[in-house]
């Protein structure tokens, strides 16, 4: 219980700040104060309660695993599916080399497809796009693979 009651102490905090914006009519900020009193009541928690604060803040947390779960595959990648997705690149990185840049598009989405959590093949489709004057789509394949991996310095200098 003491997991629930540290989430509902987040959701508190969280709505307390809410209301304390002037972004709400009073009416909106009455019932956010009326949620605030119901789970404090329900869960028989105060802010007062400082122990079940956590370290990180409610949109922080929200944020942050909303990040990880988009790079997450809907099913895990399989193996073969792992290797089939760097065969994909390599056959890619070839087209690159013979200015092919629509097939290197091509075989890095396809790789993408089997793998989404590898930033090198969000990096080197946006190499391909920034050939074909796709410049928007280059620069959110970059973002893509900064959100996987942030210290990929490649993908901010292509991004540039």
């Amino acid at each position: 219980m003491s997991s629930v009651k540290r989430l509902v102490y987040a959701v508190i905090h969280f709505l307390r700040e809410q209301s304390q914006m002037d972004t709400f009519t009073p009416d909106e900020q009455e019932s956010l104060e009326v949620a605030i009193q119901c789970l404090e009541t329900v869960f028989k928690i105060t802010l007062e309660d400082t122990h079940l604060a956590s370290s990180q803040h409610l949109i922080e947390m929200f944020t942050n695993s909303i990040q990880k779960n988009d790079m997450l595959p809907l099913s895990c990648s399989l193996p073969e599916g792992v290797v089939k997705a760097d065969q994909l690149k390599d056959e890619g990185n070839n087209h690159m080399k013979e200015e092919n840049y629509g097939a290197a598009v091509d075989c890095y989405t396809r790789a993408i497809e089997l793998d989404p959590n590898n930033a090198v093949y969000y990096c080197n489709r946006a190499a391909a796009q920034s050939k074909l004057n796709n410049f928007r789509e280059a620069i959110k394949d970059c973002e893509s693979a900064i959100a996987i991996d942030p210290k990929y310095s490649k993908a901010y200098g292509r991004m540039g």
